[in-house]
């Protein structure tokens, strides 16, 4: 037998034909391929519609819901962090329920040492930042401090205060701060005034413009520019730990039990479940502990078993699982692109407009 597979004779004399043969069965089976190449192509497998957008802002610019946030930023091991602020995207302070201070720049980390001296501080959010070179914080008693980006100042001391709770600024020539009995004091730049009232201890104050504010703990006060109004009984399902408003027309705050009431220039909503989803195995239920608004259709809060939720002007999305294990205490957005958020465990984590920030 010749070699059907060879190319050329075989180099058996009598068999030349099967090579001939076999070469005049390939020639057509070519040409009836050719000839069938001449049809209609064969339908292309259709392709997958594309994915919708998971939730749409009132602007029209889709939003992914709570964002993409960064692995733990270690500030201080084990340090219980009670709250961050951001001046500007990628420059922040946070601070410890013991004092101790840390600032977060493009990246780095260091401590710049006690907010005030001993004692501890006796509220949650008592410190504030608007600019590189402008924070205040109320560490203790009757003390208020300032930050001019290198270190702290000297305490100035308010005779008439009886435990600094939380302060607010806008810009570096206004701030208000409120006191564990309900005092209010005001910094016109130059000095702080004396006990210009308030109706009880806040939490957390919000403030716009020097005559605007928005202070929270058992019901919400709205300052005018020279007093503030009697709290209204806005939330009986749980304590209001936070605020953070955008506008004289936006706030929002967030309570005990997971709900969060949007202010709209006139009232208050009824508080409405944002943290209502299962809480997760081994975990009691949810309390929503910090939120930040830069505009009225971006907010992000924070939620005491390591969650974040994402406002897009109409809703709140679900939570993501950002710090397994842990409690999310504070966060801190200082615009649409950036935020910051801190636990109690020491941790910061960083959320950016570009994924590849976000996660570096």
């Amino acid at each position: 037998m010749g070699h059907s597979g060879s190319s050329g004779p075989s180099g058996h004399s009598g068999h030349w034909f099967r090579p001939v043969r076999l070469a005049l069965v390939l020639v057509a089976g070519v040409a009836l391929v050719a000839g069938c190449s001449n049809g209609p192509a064969p339908k292309a497998a259709p392709k997958p519609a594309p994915k919708a957008p998971t939730t749409t802002s009132s602007t029209g610019v889709p939003d992914t819901g709570a964002g993409l946030w960064s692995k733990a930023v270690p500030l201080a091991p084990r340090a219980n962090l009670s709250v961050v602020s951001c001046a500007a995207v990628g420059l922040c302070l946070a601070a410890s329920t013991t004092g101790q201070s840390y600032r977060m720049s493009n990246g780095s980390v260091s401590s710049i040492g006690p907010v005030g001296s001993a004692p501890s501080p006796q509220g949650a959010s008592y410190l504030t930042c608007t600019a590189a070179a402008f924070c205040v914080a109320v560490p203790n008693l009757n003390q208020v401090v300032q930050y001019d980006g290198t270190a702290w100042t000297a305490p100035v001391t308010i005779d008439a205060a009886m435990g600094f709770e939380s302060v607010a600024c806008v810009g570096t020539t206004w701030c208000v701060a409120i006191d564990g009995e309900g005092n209010s004091f005001v910094y016109d730049g130059g000095s702080w005034s004396g006990n210009v009232g308030a109706w009880g201890a806040a939490n957390q104050i919000s403030c716009v413009s020097p005559s605007f504010c928005v202070a929270v703990e058992g019901g919400t006060s709205v300052w005018d520019g020279s007093s503030w109004t009697q709290p209204g009984n806005n939330d009986n399902q749980g304590q209001l730990n936070s605020v953070s408003c955008a506008s004289v027309s936006f706030c929002m705050a967030v309570d005990s039990a997971g709900d969060a009431l949007t202010w709209n220039g006139t009232a208050f909503s009824a508080p409405a479940p944002v943290a209502a989803e299962p809480a997760l195995a081994g975990t009691d239920a949810s309390g929503l502990t910090g939120v930040s608004c830069p505009t009225p259709t971006f907010c992000r809060a924070v939620d005491s078993i390591g969650r974040v939720f994402g406002f897009n002007g109409t809703t709140w999305s679900k939570g993501t699982l950002i710090d397994n294990g842990h409690a999310l205490s504070s966060v801190s957005c200082p615009s649409v692109s950036y935020c910051v958020a801190v636990d109690r465990s020491g941790n910061a984590f960083v959320s950016a407009a570009a994924a590849g920030a976000a996660n570096s």
